[in-house]
């Protein structure tokens, strides 16, 4: 149940999820054709705070493609402006084809951050590409249209959408080669733009109004407001090597506590000894075993890095009882789990079956364990001191150990 409700509220469900919800809102007409003048206006404060953001999170990436929505929503909004008449033929036309090549061309290139020599390059890029676009708006012709609307699919996969065969392709292209190469990535800034091009592509391929497109844009913003907001999240509350909150996260979750809750301190035995002997590499490995193994706490606890070798699990209005057992369960589970050292000279592929196994090299892990229980008039700070006296009892006690007090 747990997976699927972590699967149900993922960035991409999320971000589907407000894709459809925009499908389904243009239309089923639910919004107005008068709110589509406050929604514009929403869609250039979104557009430029998501800008914003990448700038101050050193995003190139996103900076220049959240570049193409403002563009061409600008050139909607100020048509006799920028041009002498905008071509409604032209827009649909030159604007999902510099969209797509754009996002294709950028996303390709490797994120290194906004205030680099490559983030100058990138973009260069994609001014280049709009500059290109505005001369194809102002200069649209006839000859322009024809050679654009060649026929490059069936008659059957051509009618599936209102752009032209050629716009069509290159859209599938860009989105499976965006969403193949995301799969990488960890960054939900890197994952958005998939999402932030699917946004726009339902407004250019299948709906062809300018409704449509404002509409689009603003998800298109969102996303990327949510994927940077997401990531910065992560830089404060997660911890980067084993992959679960950090002390600041707890610190935070102790503002919320109520007056029932219990608090472990978990210390991995001689981790100091066994860094030492064999190298922080290896130990980096053990901390995120670790880390792993006490996730998967029962009763309802929480597990945050709190710093070094030394783990926080917290358990909300938990009985101490309960959390005593759990927590037993879970330091059993380690030490008979162990931890299975790396053979540097390994070969790269599988053994023969036939050839005798070389014994594995394993190395048994424990932990130690202090726990307390909130009391009236102490602090959650306060508890993790009682904690911590207590883990300390069960160093001296033999380690491998829980002590409560």
């Amino acid at each position: 149940m747990p997976y699927i409700k972590d699967k149900f509220y993922s960035f991409h469900m999320l971000c589907f999820g407000a894709i459809l919800l925009g499908w389904i809102a243009f239309e089923g007409a639910l919004i107005p054709n008068y709110a589509y003048y406050f929604l514009w206006q929403s869609t250039f404060v979104f557009l430029l705070l998501a800008i914003a953001l990448s700038i101050y999170f050193n995003k190139s990436k996103l900076f220049v493609l959240l570049l193409f929505p403002l563009f061409f929503n600008l050139a909607l909004a100020f048509p006799t402006t920028f041009f002498n008449k905008l071509s409604v033929t032209a827009f649909w036309h030159i604007a999902p084809l510099c969209t797509a090549l754009g996002f294709l061309i950028i996303y390709a290139l490797q994120e290194r951050g906004l205030f680099s020599s490559f983030g100058l390059v990138r973009s260069s890029i994609g001014l280049f590409f709009l500059m290109i676009a505005y001369t194809a708006l102002k200069n649209f012709s006839s000859e322009m249209q024809t050679a654009l609307s060649s026929s490059l699919l069936p008659a059957s996969l051509g009618k599936l959408t209102k752009a032209s065969d050629f716009v069509t392709i290159l859209s599938v292209i860009s989105l499976s080669f965006i969403l193949l190469i995301s799969l990488l990535f960890e960054a939900k800034s890197q994952k958005a733009p998939f999402w932030m091009l699917f946004a726009q592509m339902i407004a250019f391929l299948f709906l062809h109004d300018k409704n449509s497109f404002i509409l689009f844009s603003l998800i298109t913003s969102l996303i990327a407001i949510a994927a940077l907001s997401h990531d910065a999240y992560r830089m404060a509350y997660i911890d980067t090597l084993t992959g679960i909150p950090g002390r600041r996260a707890l610190e935070e979750a102790f503002l919320r506590l109520s007056s029932h809750y219990t608090i472990a301190m978990v210390d991995i035995d001689f981790f100091k000894k066994f860094n030492d002997k064999f190298g922080h590499d290896i130990g980096d490995d053990v901390l995120k075993l670790i880390a792993t193994e006490l996730s998967h706490v029962k009763n309802g606890g929480k597990v945050f890095r709190y710093g070094g070798e030394e783990f926080t699990v917290l358990f909300r209005g938990k009985k101490k009882e309960d959390c005593i057992l759990a927590l037993e369960e879970i330091r059993e589970s380690i030490f008979k789990r162990g931890f299975v050292l790396r053979d540097k000279e390994r070969p790269t592929k599988a053994p023969h079956p036939i050839r005798e196994k070389k014994a594995i090299k394993k190395e048994r892990l424990t932990v130690s364990i202090g726990v307390a229980s909130s009391s009236k008039g102490k602090s959650p700070e306060e508890i993790v001191k009682i904690a911590d006296n207590a883990l300390y009892q069960a160093k001296e006690s033999g380690r491998n150990c829980l002590i409560s007090l």
